[in-house]
């Protein structure tokens, strides 16, 4: 006769940064049905074009480091619309964008994500041809290590509920680029990555690291809601940097940097709200009266592309965040809190046998909730007018 295993009064939870922390900000319910339950979303558009956006950027990296440099600009061949993803053709030149991108199509094909359309699959192609070209011949240089995972445990906040008392710490993991200080000390002053580390610490001085993520989204507008993109952005930034810290061969985290990739390739959209947001005193980065990026964003047409100058969509594209002590504090803080409430949840839900009773659907963003298979179902959806 076979005994069970008595099972632990305790565990040790692990959490994502992104995959679960972020997404559990942005929606209790939708993380419940897409993560909770292991279900993966029918249309994982945010998903895909992010995880291809990452992938493109890390492939690139390793071609121009086992190259010793790339000719850019680099560009695609023209893409089969009727097959997603579609294998390259074997004479296809190697360092086309296209025979980059092909395998990481694949590895999101068998994770069972996919564009949502050929036209997405496309734009995706667009965005990450312009943060190759114009991002990787400043970035490139500048990175020490690329693609490293970061973990560390946290004590866990006290529940009010004793049953949601399952684990006195939790375990926290993301994964990051660094840029380090030696790298930066090399580059001319005119690469505008490091003309934005410096205007942001013009005294930056001795052993020092940066952390960089990608964004696939534009720069959001500046807003002191805790779970607008604006402050999660930089929550998420320095959390990763107290990540970092944990490692045992981490420098001290000077800053980090968000790279928000659709600024680089702006379409409609993009256009629409720069312009509204930029009437209304709603983002940070702005062209001077005068300029000709200021008036392509003022007599900008609808569904017309606009023709800003590259070194605006830059400045457009990167923020640098600083990183203190302090701010690493506040940042880690918040996100105890978020574990809390999703260990709550988890508890109630346990207690109740209910999902919607325990995971309220509190999403305020209008895109999560277009693209959320459980829109149907969901009041919150069908209440707001969108």
């Amino acid at each position: 006769m076979e005994l069970p295993i008595k099972r632990p009064d305790r565990i040790v939870p692990d959490y994502s940064l992104t995959g679960d922390v972020l997404s559990f900000s942005r929606c209790q319910r939708s993380y419940r049905y897409y993560n909770g339950s292991s279900l993966p979303p029918s249309r994982p558009v945010q998903m895909w074009y992010g995880e291809f956006i990452h992938g493109m950027m890390e492939r690139t990296f390793r071609l121009w480091q086992d190259r010793g440099g790339l000719p850019f600009p680099l560009h695609y061949s023209p893409i089969n619309e009727r097959e997603m993803p579609s294998e390259p053709s074997a004479e296809l030149d190697p360092l086309d964008l296209r025979a980059i991108g092909w395998p990481i199509e694949q590895s999101l094909a068998h994770q069972g994500k996919f564009a949502r359309s050929a036209d997405a699959r496309i734009s995706a192609y667009e965005r990450a041809e312009a943060a190759i070209n114009q991002l990787g011949p400043h970035l490139f240089p500048l990175i020490d290590v690329a693609e490293r995972k970061v973990l560390g445990t946290r004590p866990l906040p006290a529940s009010e509920n004793e049953a949601a008392e399952r684990a006195g710490r939790y375990v926290l993991q993301g994964i990051i680029d660094v840029l380090g200080h030696a790298q930066l000390g090399e580059q001319p002053s005119d690469n505008p990555l490091k003309r934005a580390i410096i205007a942001a610490y013009p005294d930056l001085d001795g052993e020092y690291e940066i952390i960089i993520d990608y964004k696939g989204s534009r720069r959001p507008r500046i807003d002191d809601d805790p779970r607008g993109d604006w402050k999660l952005g930089e929550w998420q930034v320095q959390t990763y940097a107290w990540l970092r810290s944990q490692q045992v061969d981490a420098r001290p985290v000077a800053a980090g940097i968000l790279i928000y990739v659709s600024e680089l390739a702006p379409g409609s959209k993009e256009m629409s709200m720069l312009r509204a947001e930029m009437r209304g005193g709603l983002t940070d980065v702005v062209p001077e009266v005068g300029t000709a990026d200021y008036y392509q964003i003022n007599g900008w047409a609808p569904g017309t592309q606009g023709d800003l100058t590259p070194e605006f969509r830059l400045a457009r594209a990167i923020r640098v965040i600083p990183v203190t002590a302090e701010s690493m504090i506040e940042a880690t803080t918040m996100i105890d809190g978020v574990v809390r409430t999703i260990e709550d949840c988890v508890a109630h839900e346990r207690q109740s046998m209910q999902i919607k009773q325990s995971w309220p659907a509190d999403s305020n963003d209008r895109d999560a909730c277009v693209a959320c298979d459980f829109r149907v179902s969901c009041e919150r959806n069908n209440a707001t007018n969108w």
